[in-house]
């Protein structure tokens, strides 16, 4: 995939792979059910078939496809790797759901085949977003949905707000942004599916904080892998100081907030 070199799961070393797989695990999964009824309510439903770009390694998409039922779902990848993952780990437990190599820019899936497209944390990622929309719009019949689920690094926070929270997050946008990618990227979807020609657009949001998860898993999906997209000695040394934080105690351990947006739009019929 022409994606932002900010992001690719092969180029991690061993070690890391295996705890990115982990977390790429917990992430997918630690608000499943939520993150289910809100694509219900943005038109995802039984009967219809389901397609995931940047399925990674499947843990999101095997849920999906039972909820489709026999309409099933896809789930693509570029990552070899992760793919191999999805067969053998999700693929088994699931009845309904396949994996294939692909990729946002060019699917390689026959036209108007699916009823809803769904893209979760990757048009942050996209050199360019605009034209992975307008394949998303190709793939997806007249009448389909094509949602794309992201984040802004706008609406991440600690409060208090450690100095070393704050440099990381300001080093890894400017590294995203300079590797092709956009850690701001939610606030600009809507314009993008309009621009894509997309109708019916509508925007929400789901805040996730750290005091459902935690404190240490809050900040593992949402801060963890920045100093690996940072890649150096002040990034590693800054994340060491936030990765201290979940072992003050309890008192004194900072509130953590993100907001998870959900941009959704319909193929015109």
């Amino acid at each position: 995939m022409d994606i932002a070199r900010s992001y690719h799961f092969d180029r991690f070393g061993d070690a890391e792979r295996a705890a990115e797989l982990r977390r790429l695990q917990r992430q997918a999964t630690v608000l499943l059910d939520a993150e289910i009824a809100e694509l219900g309510r943005l038109g995802f439903g039984a009967g219809q078939r389901i397609l995931e770009v940047g399925c990674g390694p499947g843990f999101l998409t095997g849920p999906l496809s039972d909820v489709a039922g026999e309409a099933g779902g896809v789930g693509i990848d570029t990552s070899l790797e992760l793919l191999a993952a999805a067969s053998a780990i999700v693929a088994p437990a699931h009845a309904n759901v396949r994996f294939v190599e692909g990729n946002a820019y060019a699917t390689g899936l026959p036209g108007a085949s699916f009823d809803f497209l769904y893209s979760r944390l990757v048009y942050q990622h996209l050199s360019r977003p605009l034209d992975a929309l307008v394949e998303a719009s190709r793939v997806v019949r007249p009448g389909g949905h094509v949602c794309l689920m992201d984040i802004d690094d706008g609406f991440l926070a600690l409060h208090p707000c450690p100095p070393a929270f704050t440099r990381l997050t300001e080093r890894a946008l400017a590294a995203q942004a300079a590797n092709g990618g956009d850690r701001l990227v939610a606030r600009k979807l809507p314009a993008l599916m309009r621009e894509a020609g997309f109708t019916n657009i509508r925007m929400r949001g789901i805040t996730v904080s750290s005091l459902e998860l935690g404190l240490a898993a809050f900040l593992d999906i949402t801060t963890r892998f920045k100093a690996i997209q940072v890649g150096d000695a002040e990034a590693v040394a800054l994340s060491e100081q936030i990765g201290a934080l979940p072992h003050l105690p309890l008192d004194q351990q900072p509130f953590g907030v993100v907001v998870a947006f959900f941009a959704v739009g319909q193929r015109p019929t």
